[in-house]
């Protein structure tokens, strides 16, 4: 029961992290840009460009979580953060549902708008800091972490203790990068496969994960007034 909880908490970590970094969005649609037009290794730093910004946002609030409140098992605390998963998680996978059934073809013009409007950097540097700054000032990440962290924090430190946000850390960096992987491979060999379909599917798997979550925090605060 031990390693499967282990299991369960560290899949969740990494599902967060691959949930953040796929969504279609100003990062993921200027990784492709460039990489098509200035080859993959462009779209490599602006993933490692988001991958640091989303792990600078998920350690802010993972670490100020885990500091600033004394009992991460306190049921009280944890019926608190499981109803801030709901409030956040529950209305972020209905959209993205939403997004993937009813406008994907929109959402795509819309995001690749200025696709041939602006040139790529000479220096991959560049890119990294581009893309780090469009990931930390995202009010949807920021949101996004708030309450994913709030979910998974009070379980992960139930069965990880004071190793927890490290291991979070951890398994967070790896679905990120392993996102960015899948992208880099795609637009190094598959250009022309990425479009509005691909991005239809990814909502939808994202919007899925999402409710999970939020299912997991309903699970909880069942569990808190059932008792």
């Amino acid at each position: 029961m031990v390693f499967v909880s282990y299991i369960h908490v560290l899949s969740a970590a990494f599902l967060m992290g691959l949930a953040a970094a796929a969504p279609m969005g100003p990062v993921n649609m200027l990784a492709m840009r460039r990489g098509v037009i200035g080859g993959w290794r462009h779209t490599l730093a602006c993933g490692i460009g988001s991958v640091a910004g989303d792990l600078l946002l998920f350690s802010v609030v993972l670490l100020g979580g885990h500091y600033l409140f004394s009992d991460l098992s306190d049921p009280k605390l944890q019926t608190v953060l499981a109803g801030i998963g709901i409030i956040v998680l529950l209305p972020l996978g209905i959209y993205f549902l939403f997004r993937a059934v009813s406008e994907p073809l929109r959402a795509y013009a819309s995001a690749r708008k200025h696709w041939d409007e602006t040139t790529v950097p000479a220096h991959l540097a560049a890119e990294i800091a581009d893309a780090t700054v469009l990931t930390v000032f995202n009010p949807l990440t920021i949101i996004y972490w708030a309450g994913v962290t709030a979910n998974w924090l009070p379980f992960a430190h139930s069965v990880l203790g004071d190793s927890a946000p490290w291991w979070g850390i951890l398994m967070v960096a790896a679905g990120l990068m392993s996102w960015f992987t899948v992208l880099v491979v795609a637009v190094r060999f598959v250009p022309q496969r990425i479009g509005a379909t691909f991005f239809r599917l990814v909502n939808g798997i994202l919007g899925l994960i999402l409710l999970g979550f939020a299912t997991f925090c309903v699970v909880v605060l069942a569990r808190h007034f059932l008792h």
